[in-house]
C-alpha cells in the first residue's frame, strides 16, 4: 500500500485491499480464504457452473481460484457478468471487511480515493502502477478502477452503519 495526499494505492497479495490477500471470512454461509475465491465462486454459481464452483472452494491458492473462474467450462456471458460483477464484489467485500482489523484499516483511509494500481488490469485496476507519473491523475488512468470504487462503497456503508 502506498498513500499519497488524496489516494491510497494498492496492488499485490500482501495488501489488505487485494483480492489475493489471505483473510478467511464467511460469505453466504461458506468459508473463503481470499475474496478472490469468493468472487470466483459467485461468478461460477451465477452461470450455473456448480462443478467449477466446487473446485474453487477446494482451491489452494487465489491464483488457482482466478484460473478456475476463467474456465471455459463456465458458460460465461460478458453482458450478464457486467450487470452483476460490481454487486458480487460489493457483497463479498462487505463480508471480508466485517473483520475488525480489516474494517479499521479500510475506515482509516478516510475519504481518500482507493486505487488498484495494477499495470495489467484495466477493469478492476487503473492499468498503471502507483509510481507512474499519471497515477494521481484519474483522467489519465488507463483502467476503470472498479475494485477501488467498490471498496469505497463498502467503506461508505461501514461508516454509515457504525
Amino acid at each position: 500500500m502506498k498513500e499519497a495526499k488524496d489516494f491510497v494505492f494498492f496492488w499485490g497479495k500482501q495488501d489488505v485491499f487485494s483480492n489475493f490477500y489471505y483473510s478467511p471470512f464467511k460469505h453466504q454461509g461458506q468459508l473463503f480464504k481470499w475474496s478472490e475465491q469468493a468472487v470466483m465462486y459467485r461468478k461460477a454459481k451465477l452461470f450455473g457452473a456448480d462443478k467449477i464452483a466446487l473446485q474453487i472452494i477446494r482451491a489452494q491458492t487465489p491464483d488457482e481460484c482466478k484460473k478456475l473462474g476463467r474456465s471455459r467450462q463456465i458458460p460465461f456471458d460478458n453482458k450478464v457478468w457486467e450487470e452483476n460483477r460490481e454487486k458480487v464484489y460489493y457483497e463479498v467485500l462487505v463480508d471480508k471487511f466485517s473483520n475488525p482489523k480489516l474494517k479499521s484499516i479500510l475506515i482509516n483511509t478516510g475519504s481518500k480515493t482507493l486505487v488498484e494500481a495494477s499495470p495489467f488490469d484495466k477493469i478492476w485496476g487503473i492499468g498503471i502502477d502507483c509510481n507512474h507519473p499519471d497515477a494521481t491523475n484519474p483522467s489519465k488512468w488507463r483502467g476503470l478502477n472498479l475494485l477501488g470504487k467498490v471498496l469505497e462503497k463498502v467503506r461508505k456503508t461501514i461508516i454509515e452503519t457504525e
